[in-house]
C-alpha cells in the first residue's frame, strides 16, 4: 500500500509498466540497467523489489540483497522508504535494524537486505546500485566490490540512475547488446529544445503519473531564463549525461539561434581556431569571417575504432554528423595532421587567412604539422582555460553567440560539444572551458572559442570617416 504522506496513501501500489519491465528483464540478466531522469521511482522500485524478495511473493529462503547508495543521506532513505511501505502494507516477519549504519532489513525467511553508503563484499544474489551515473572513477573500487559479490551465488548486479558524468554507465550502454546485459535507457535527444514536451517524455516514461507535468513546464521555463542551470535540468529531468550543477558555455539553444538557412559570403578575412587532437580526441578547424559573421567548422577522427563504435562510447551521433559533412575520418586510429590541415586549406582556397591560433602546449607540433601541410597562414599560441587568453577568449565566444553574431548552417557537431561543455572559473570568475572535465569530445567548441578570440576585434569595424580639408 501507498505510505502516509503521499496523495494517493492507502491506495495499493501499482508499479508502472516500465519498472516492471525493468525488474523483470532483472531477473533473468546476469547485469541490468535502468537509466531514466529523476523522479520516475526507481528508488521506490527498489524498495518495492527488496521487500518482495524478503517478505513478498519472490521471497526465497536465505535470500541476500544489497543496495549500494551515494551517500549515507541516500542510504536512510531508502531504508526509510522500505519501513512505511512495509507498514502501509501490513507486510509481517520483517526487521529493520540500525546497524551497522545506515542499517539492514531482515526477512521471515532468513532472507537479509544491507543498505550501503560503501561498497560490499559478502555474498549477494542481488547487488543493486542506486544512481551509479553519480558515482566517479574514484568508486570503481566499491562498484568492482559490489560486481564480485554476486560470483559465489551466480547472482544479479542491478543499476538504477541517471546517466549522470561518470564513466560506469557510459561502459555499461556500450555492452548493451552483450547477451547477459540488459539495458533500458531512456532519455531525450541530446538537441532537443528545453520545451520539447516529446522529449521530456522520451526521458520520463513516468510523466503524469508519477512526476508532474505540471513541474516540467515551470521548470523549463525558469531555466531558459537561467542558463546556469540548464546543464542540472539536462541532467536530473531530460538525463543528458552532464554533471548535475556544472556550468555549460552556453545554451545549445542559443546557437542554434545563430542557424541560417543560407550561409553569408566569404566576404573579407578569415580567422583560424585549431585543436589538434590524439587518439581519443577529435582534431577540428573552425574559421570565422568578421565581416559577415560566417562560421564554418571541420573536425575528423580515425577510422578505428569506427564512428559507430566511437559514438556509442562518447553518446554522440558521429554517424550523422559524419553524413550531414561534419565529420571526416581519415584511416587508422590517429588523424594525420598535415593532411586534415592540407585538406581545410583546399576547403579555404581563395580566402585570405588574416591570422590562426592553436592550444600552445602544442606549438613545436603545430608548427611542423603546417610546414608539411603547406598552409602558410600566419600562425600565434593561446591558452585554452580561465587563464589570461582562455577567459578573454570564452567570453568573447559567448558574447557573439548571445548577439547572433555568427552565422553557421545546423551544425549537430558544435550543438553537442556546447551541451557536453563544462565552463571552470577562476578566483576572479574568469570563465574557461574545462576540456578535463567537459562529458565528451569538445575538440570543435576549442576551436571555436580560439577562432573567436581572434576574430573578436574585427567584428563590427565601421570604416573611419575620411575628412577633407578645405581652405577658406
Amino acid at each position: 500500500m501507498i505510505p502516509p504522506g503521499h496523495p494517493s496513501a492507502g491506495a495499493p501500489f501499482v508499479l508502472p509498466a516500465f519498472l516492471v519491465d525493468f525488474l523483470r528483464d532483472a531477473m533473468e540478466h546476469r547485469e541490468s540497467l535502468l537509466c531514466i531522469a529523476r523522479k520516475n521511482a526507481k528508488s521506490c522500485g527498489v524498495a518495492i523489489y527488496a521487500l518482495a524478495r524478503l517478505a513478498g511473493p519472490l521471497a526465497v529462503p536465505g535470500w541476500r540483497g544489497g543496495c549500494l547508495s551515494i551517500s549515507k543521506p541516500k542510504a536512510a532513505e531508502l531504508k526509510m522508504q522500505m519501513e512505511q511501505i512495509a507498514e502501509a502494507s501490513g507486510l509481517e516477519g520483517l526487521r529493520f535494524m540500525a546497524s551497522p549504519v545506515p542499517g539492514h532489513v531482515l526477512g521471515k525467511h532468513g532472507g537479509r537486505f544491507d543498505i550501503l553508503a560503501e561498497g560490499h563484499a559478502s555474498g549477494l544474489d542481488d547487488a543493486i546500485i542506486d544512481e551509479l551515473g553519480l558515482l566517479e572513477e574514484r568508486d570503481r573500487e566499491n562498484v568492482n566490490s559490489m560486481r564480485t559479490s554476486i560470483s559465489a551465488r551466480d547472482g544479479r548486479f542491478i543499476a538504477l540512475t541517471i546517466h549522470g558524468h561518470g564513466p560506469f554507465v557510459g561502459e555499461m550502454l556500450a555492452r548493451r547488446d552483450a547477451p547477459a546485459v540488459s539495458v533500458h535507457h531512456y532519455y531525450a535527444p541530446a538537441d532537443c529544445k528545453l520545451d520539447d514536451e516529446s522529449a521530456w517524455r522520451a526521458a520520463n516514461p513516468g510523466l503524469g503519473t508519477i512526476k508532474s507535468l505540471a513541474y516540467m513546464r515551470d521548470e523549463a521555463a525558469r531555466v531558459a531564463l537561467v542558463a546556469t542551470d540548464e546543464a542540472s535540468f539536462r541532467a536530473l529531468d531530460l538525463n543528458a549525461p552532464y554533471e548535475p550543477g556544472t556550468e555549460m558555455i552556453c545554451s545549445p539553444d542559443d546557437l542554434r539561434a545563430c542557424f541560417v538557412d543560407e550561409l553569408p559570403p566569404r566576404s573579407g578575412p578569415a580567422y583560424l581556431g585549431l585543436d589538434a587532437g590524439e587518439a581519443t580526441s577529435a582534431t577540428s578547424c573552425c574559421a570565422i569571417f568578421p565581416a559577415t559573421g560566417r562560421l564554418e567548422t571541420w573536425t575528423a577522427f580515425g577510422d578505428k575504432p569506427s564512428l559507430r563504435e566511437r559514438g556509442r562510447r562518447d553518446n554522440a551521433a558521429y554517424v550523422r554528423m559524419s553524413e550531414r559533412g561534419e565529420l571526416w575520418t581519415y584511416p587508422g586510429r590517429v588523424v594525420p595532421v598535415p593532411r586534415f590541415l592540407s585538406d581545410v586549406k583546399d576547403e579555404l582556397a581563395g580566402v585570405r587567412i588574416a591570422g590562426a591560433a592553436a592550444d600552445g602546449w602544442k606549438d613545436s607540433e603545430v608548427k611542423d604539422w603546417l610546414d608539411r601541410s603547406g598552409a602558410a597562414w600566419p600562425i600565434t599560441f593561446r591558452r585554452v582555460g580561465a587563464g589570461k587568453d582562455g577567459g578573454a577568449d570564452t567570453r568573447r565566444f559567448q558574447r557573439h553567440v548571445i548577439l547572433r553574431d555568427l552565422k553557421l548552417l545546423p551544425n549537430l557537431s558544435l550543438v553537442d560539444a556546447i551541451s557536453k561543455s563544462v565552463i571552470h572559473r577562476d578566483q576572479n570568475g574568469n570563465p574557461g572551458l574545462d576540456k578535463r572535465q567537459s562529458n565528451g569530445r569538445i575538440d570543435v567548441l576549442s576551436a571555436a572559442i580560439i577562432a573567436a578570440g581572434l576574430a573578436s576585434p574585427h567584428f563590427h569595424k565601421k570604416a573611419k570617416p575620411r575628412f577633407r580639408y578645405m581652405s577658406t
